[in-house]
């Protein structure tokens, strides 16, 4: 694009200074004045006109978009569910055995410089674990694990404590763990907090660039037993506890994640 545009500016410039000195069509001098470029400028020479650049004053150098703006120019902005044209699969159980399976495919980048998916990002629904009714207090949300998680290897993991409601009117205290893994294909997907991504949430603190067109992750909640302790698939845990038989509404956990783009 950028070749075109200049090849027509000089092109313009060449038939003024041809003109002999008589003023130009925008009633300026000939080939010795200034010549004016109108609806063929670029300014910044980012290789989009003026006329439909939406970023003046890119940096000399800097690759922009269609809109001509670019990366610097640009804040990363939340993508409503499901963006990019993709295809979301979710398989498996947060709380089973094998956990749940989230697989995003057929991505359309088109001209994105960056793609994120950021963890639990969703203010109005706190992600967190509860075994005696409503996530309603602080500890119950996930925290951030640095401990645990292994973010170059697209491992997140985080923690919260809660209580579970026994049917003989306790309600003891459980820790809980909530792992998630990022993954292209068999390869992890490097994760990082969000200041490092350049990412303004909503309420999430970390997650990962995607930069393919496809990617999956995998998570499970668990608790420990603090008969042996193990960890267990929250929900198993829960249905082998002397929990009341009317119980219902005890059980409740949230988790997501949201997509961000620029």
């Amino acid at each position: 694009m950028r070749t075109g545009i200049m090849l027509l500016v000089t092109l313009v410039g060449c038939a003024k200074a041809q003109n002999g000195g008589q003023p130009g069509p925008d009633g300026g001098g000939g080939g010795d004045g200034p010549v004016s470029c109108g609806e063929l400028c670029d300014t910044d020479k980012d290789g989009v006109l003026d006329v439909s650049d939406q970023c003046p004053n890119t940096p000399m150098g800097e690759p922009v978009n269609m809109k001509g703006c670019s990366d610097s120019q640009l804040v990363s902005e939340a993508v409503p569910f499901p963006p990019f044209g993709l295809t979301w699969t979710p398989t498996g159980d947060l709380g089973r055995a094998g956990g749940l399976t989230w697989t995003y495919v057929g991505i359309q980048r088109k001209d994105l410089f960056h793609i994120h998916w950021i963890i639990c990002d969703d203010s109005t629904k706190p992600c967190g674990l509860s075994m005696d009714g409503p996530i309603d207090v602080p500890a119950e949300k996930w925290t951030f694990s640095a401990a645990l998680s292994d973010l170059p290897m697209g491992k997140v993991v985080f923690t919260n404590t809660m209580h579970i409601s026994l049917d003989d009117g306790t309600a003891p205290q459980r820790d809980g763990r909530l792992t998630i893994n990022i993954l292209e294909g068999t390869m992890p997907i490097a994760a990082n907090d969000v200041t490092t991504l350049k990412v303004n949430p909503d309420a999430g603190t970390h997650g990962a660039e995607i930069k393919g067109t496809a990617f999956t992750v995998k998570v499970i909640a668990e608790v420990q037993d603090p008969a042996d302790m193990m960890w267990k698939p929250y929900a198993d845990y829960f249905d082998a506890a002397p929990t009341p038989t009317m119980g219902t509404g005890l059980l409740v956990t949230s988790f997501g994640g949201t997509f961000y783009a620029r």
